[in-house]
């Protein structure tokens, strides 16, 4: 076997090109560059701040499991529920999953992008006394393709946490639950953006619409109507 200084170097690096190492046992083996890329996408071992590595998987350490409103895709997203482990971790990520807390998120599939969705995060609660916590979320604000199980996702706290947050409902029909009331009606909106927020409401024809405003909590608030109407609400 030659020195490895007299083997020709190769400036074009490919998913499929191998480097030798020892395995843990102690053996040599060959390693593709494209598995050890998915090693780092999955366990977030090259550690960027704010970003908590997951495999959709009902119990265990390094697993988390959603809620849908209905299906299994982005845009049915409710809730997730995230073990203090993250995937391939020893140590507890249960103080800094605090920093979710009302920041916009995106929850991605680690191996394809472009299956991913943005949400406002809200409080980790602790299940009891798990290691599990239960993470509220927002209306979907942007979104593609479905979740899978056994699949790895990436939880990341979206466009750095920084600036100030808003929110949008998007269109909310007379039918919608979050109505309630037989009139005066009321509109409940959670907005999840850790503050009491400054509501604008928007009717079918663009027209700005005021009711009246109640805070019960710092991530909800009430609007009182007359009537019911397909508006959309936004929160500042």
């Amino acid at each position: 076997m030659a020195r490895i200084s007299k083997y020709t170097k190769d400036s074009t690096v490919e998913k499929t090109d191998k480097l030798i190492g020892s395995n843990t046992d102690g053996t040599t083996k060959n390693f593709e560059v494209d598995d050890i890329s998915k090693f780092f996408k999955e366990t977030n071992a090259a550690g960027i701040v704010g970003q908590f590595g997951y495999q959709y998987k009902s119990g265990g350490n390094g697993t988390f499991t959603p809620t849908f409103s209905s299906g299994s895709t982005f845009a049915n997203l409710t809730s997730v529920k995230v073990n203090k482990y993250t995937y391939g971790a020893t140590t507890s990520s249960e103080g800094v999953l605090a920093i979710l807390a009302g920041k916009d998120v995106i929850i991605v599939d680690v191996e394809n992008q472009n299956n991913f969705g943005v949400y406002t995060a809200g409080t980790p609660t602790q299940d009891g006394s798990t290691d599990f916590y239960d993470i509220s979320l927002g209306a979907v604000q942007n979104n593609n393709g479905s979740l899978t199980n056994e699949k790895f996702y990436a939880i990341i706290a979206y466009g750095g946490g920084g600036g100030d947050k808003n929110y949008a409902s998007g269109s909310i029909s007379t039918s919608d639950s979050r109505w309630s009331g037989s009139g005066p009606y009321v509109l409940a909106i959670t907005h999840n953006l850790g503050k009491y927020g400054s509501p604008t409401v928007k009717d079918s024809a663009n027209t700005i619409v005021h009711g009246k405003i109640s805070y019960n909590a710092l991530n909800t608030l009430q609007l009182t109507f007359n009537a019911k109407f397909v508006c959309e609400v936004f929160v500042n």
